[in-house]
């Protein structure tokens, strides 16, 4: 199984509070309230990573199987999908959603089927599954806000804004 970075699907900007130490004050930029521009984002096709708070539970800061040594992370995605299946799920709980994607580790290609995501993986302690038929979801745009500047590392379906810098660009537009 191939694993794609943890991300935690949050209910609201208090989850994401909760669990990091929430979005930076400004950037080199000059943008001074990132928290106004990210939440023209939210809820949407964006994950924002973030520095995990202790708050965040152990199993999300560490990773690796049980016979390894766990590697520490100190930074975690954060992500207010639009999904109304996301959302319908979210409603139902009292905290945020731990996820990750799957890629079949022989085609290298995402696997939208839940039924062989159960099949392939149930066996490996995946905890469920939610059938919502196969569905075709783009990614979201990732952007790091651990740097000086929010930096897209993946372009996704989240269209770039002006305050956001490409993984190879140095520069970015006043909002």
């Amino acid at each position: 199984m191939i694993l794609q970075p943890l991300s935690i699907i949050c209910r609201s900007f208090r989850d994401i509070d909760t669990y990091t130490t929430g979005f930076p004050r400004g950037n080199a930029q000059g943008l001074t309230d990132i928290f106004r521009a990210v939440k023209h984002c939210l809820p949407g096709p964006y994950t924002f990573i973030l520095t995990a708070s202790k708050q965040l539970p152990k199993q999300c800061t560490r990773y690796g199987t049980a016979t390894s040594k766990y590697a520490s992370r100190k930074n975690v995605g954060v992500r207010i999908p639009d999904d109304p299946v996301c959302q319908a799920i979210l409603e139902k709980l009292d905290g945020p959603l731990i996820s990750t994607s799957v890629k079949s580790p022989k085609e290298n290609e995402w696997i939208l089927d839940p039924v062989i995501i159960a099949d392939v993986y149930g066996p490996e302690g995946l905890d469920f599954v939610v059938d919502a038929g196969v569905r075709v979801a783009d990614p979201s745009t990732v952007v790091d806000m651990t740097e000086s500047a929010p930096r897209i590392i993946r372009q996704g379906k989240g269209p770039k804004q002006p305050w956001m810098i490409v993984e190879d660009d140095d520069s970015a537009v006043d909002e």
